[in-house]
């Protein structure tokens, strides 16, 4: 029995840990077994890496989905009330505002079609393009919110409440799809 064994500090320096850390006088073992693997990105003895939910074959965070979806929500709530703003304007001679309106709609479906692919930029550029006015959106909230409440009764102030009452809706979407941006499995994913 005693030729057969081999000590505990040989089997894991076979196994490439020469630290000696494992050295124990008079322990002898049949088996040494090779640590087993952890999750992709974990190492052997540390708790698992929580893997994130993704969508889609190429395995997309849903971070990421959602956050498309919170920006193309808000660019077709804005497109549209912009075109039911010209369509209800008596004035006419739009021609310039609809050339503008197509213009930035070709740039958003571009930073969004980036954003799908995993562009680096687009992500690092949305993300602070969504926080920055995102918090805009809702910091002017609370500061119309204040003039509505100074106004004198029998004021026109209160005349502008619907229109701002999408607001703090638009920049909270804004401001969740920024920051879904900057989560770990996004930056992780476009890395790769």
């Amino acid at each position: 029995m005693e030729d057969r064994g081999i000590t505990l500090a040989r089997a894991w320096e076979a196994h490439g840990d020469r630290s000696g850390a494992r050295q124990s006088a008079g322990v002898r073992s049949r088996v040494m077994l090779p640590p087993e693997p952890g999750p992709e990105g974990s190492e052997p003895g540390r708790a698992p890496v929580r893997r994130a939910r993704t969508v889609g074959r190429r395995g997309r965070p849903l971070s990421l989905v959602v956050a498309i979806l919170l920006f193309a929500a808000f660019w077709i709530c804005s497109v549209g009330t912009a075109v039911w703003g010209l369509a209800h304007d008596r004035k006419g001679g739009h021609g310039g505002d609809v050339a503008y309106i197509v213009f930035w709609t070709l740039v958003f479906a571009l930073m969004v079609w980036r954003l799908w692919r995993g562009g680096r930029v687009a992500i690092a550029f949305m993300s602070r393009v969504g926080t920055l006015i995102g918090g805009l959106f809702l910091v002017a909230t609370v500061a119309f919110a204040v003039l509505f409440a100074t106004d004198p009764p029998g004021g026109s102030a209160l005349d502008f409440v619907p229109y701002l009452l999408p607001t703090p809706v638009a920049g909270g979407a804004l401001l969740t799809a920024g920051l879904l941006l900057r989560r770990r499995e996004v930056s992780r994913w476009s890395g790769s």
